[in-house]
């Protein structure tokens, strides 16, 4: 900057602080008739403002100097009728279209936009607070706008559960409420009637829950409905208010894409009663008809699954496709449970045959994959002792396919004793395999088996710690000093 307009900048600097803070008359009188002169004049008193307040540390927590800073905010909140925007103030005279921060660099008096909302949310002096909430709650000034949605997205982004935002007994994960009653920063911008506005970026699906405290359903297509369905769940899943949740509802029985219903459809296969009750009820199917007989079994949707599985073949089906967002283990456990409810006698006939017809393929095939995957999760309840899944695994004859050390667990678990006697008639091997497991592999499962089948219990005895074991035992007073050279003790 040349020496000469640096020397112009610092001498208006000089004589708004004497304006405001010296209450100078002849000074002030210059500050106003360079305002109303426009252009390069007006342009160096509103740097100059926003010199100052910077120098008085605004919105700089600690370092703030609030005696410093009110003078120099009630200047840009004085009327100025050339202002395109509401209020006209001088400080919608002048203000950015975006709330974007100014560049990193040589400061040059650039206005940083997001700082006022936070002044109108906590500047110590009340009624000067209360002036620039009043002025954020009506404006429609594009910067000033930008910077409130830029607070509300994280505050409407699911984060941590908020104490006591929510009413007693509840939790949110959304931080726009105080006791259940709507917080200082919601009551400014639930009051603008500028907003919600229609998103910039149909992926800026932070935004919507602005558009459903509003009750602005009809901007809800411009999101990206893959992200906006998920989102929709994820609030019916904390706390909002009632009329909240019933929008989110009615957004997603009314999704307009197909991507947005094949979300819904994943959700509700992995056992979101939301998802589940918003696919029924508007008819969604998944993208993948491999898919569709399975979809339609955990919805309880029994009539059109028969249509949909006329040769109760619903999990070979589904092993035609691979769909990367479906999770194989959930749905396998989803369907072993459905089988110990209500289900008409062919449905269930069906989905057992089904789960006993997964058999290795002779090719190395997607469809050999899916089905590995299946058999995985049917094996792994097995092991925790779920009937359904026991009963499969004894009826098919599922083994374990990549390690030949879950073979005995399994067969001692699922009560194939014929063979695993053959296998390890004195029990040494599967006592050596539960030693090397650790002392905690499903050691409640093998007693309850033991027990039932009136057999010896598999796992190792306990050895007895000695009297003079300082390792044996952690307690609160113990120091790392008790565990020996280079331990760290447990509390780290």
């Amino acid at each position: 900057m040349p020496f000469s307009r640096w020397r112009a900048k610092k001498r208006v600097q000089d004589v708004l602080a004497a304006a405001l803070y010296e209450r100078d008359r002849r000074a002030r009188e210059r500050i106003d008739r360079w305002w109303a002169a426009g252009g390069a004049e007006r342009d160096e008193v509103w740097r100059g403002a926003w010199f100052l307040l910077i120098d008085a540390g605004f919105r700089f927590g600690t370092h703030e100097r609030p005696k410093r800073v009110a003078p120099v905010l009630e200047f840009l909140l004085e009327a100025d009728p050339t202002s395109p925007y509401q209020p006209q103030v001088r400080l919608t005279a002048c203000l950015p279209q975006t709330a974007v921060d100014p560049p990193d660099g040589v400061y040059t008096g650039d206005p940083k936009v997001r700082e006022l909302v936070d002044a109108a949310l906590g500047f110590p002096d009340p009624e000067l607070r209360q002036r620039l909430a009043d002025l954020l709650s009506v404006t429609d000034q594009p910067g000033l706008l930008d910077a409130l949605e830029i607070e509300f997205r994280w505050r409407a982004r699911p984060g941590p559960t908020y104490v006591g935002a929510a009413p007693p007994g509840h939790e949110t994960r959304c931080s726009l409420w105080l006791g259940g009653e709507p917080n200082s920063f919601l009551e400014l911008i639930s009051a603008n009637p500028n907003l919600p506005r229609r998103p910039a970026e149909p992926d800026d699906i932070d935004l919507a829950l602005l558009t459903l405290l509003k009750d602005r359903l009809d901007l809800l297509p411009a999101f990206d409905e893959r992200a906006l369905a998920p989102r929709l769940l994820e609030y019916l899943g904390t706390w909002l208010p009632g009329q909240v949740h019933e929008r989110c509802r009615r957004a997603l029985h009314d999704l307009s894409s197909r991507e947005g219903a094949a979300v819904v459809c994943v959700r509700a296969m992995h056992g979101d009663p939301e998802a589940i009750a918003a696919a029924r009820d508007a008819g969604y199917r998944p993208a993948n008809p491999a898919w569709v007989p399975v979809f339609l079994l955990l919805t309880r949707q029994f009539a059109a699954y028969r249509e949909a599985d006329p040769d109760r073949r619903v999990l070979q089906l589904a092993c035609s496709a691979r769909e990367p967002r479906i999770k194989v283990d959930v749905v396998v456990r989803r369907v072993l449970a459905i089988l110990s409810t209500d289900l008409p006698d062919d449905v269930a006939a069906a989905v057992r045959r089904s789960l006993r017809d997964l058999g290795p393929a002779d090719d190395p095939s997607v469809d050999n994959l899916e089905r590995r995957w299946m058999r995985r999760a049917i094996l792994d309840r097995a092991l925790k002792l779920k009937r359904e899944a026991v009963a499969a695994v004894v009826d098919a004859g599922y083994l374990p396919e990549d390690d030949e050390q879950d073979l005995l667990p399994l067969l001692f678990l699922t009560e194939q004793f014929e063979r695993y006697d053959r296998e390890d008639p004195d029990g040494t091997k599967l006592r050596a395999v539960l030693t090397d497991r650790g002392p905690e592999y499903r050691r409640k499962h093998f007693r309850v088996v033991a027990t039932r089948a009136g057999r010896p219990d598999p796992w190792p005895p306990e050895e007895p710690s000695s009297p003079g074991d300082r390792s044996s035992t952690w307690h609160p007073t113990t120091w790392p000093s008790s565990f020996g050279a280079g331990s760290v003790g447990p509390f780290i």
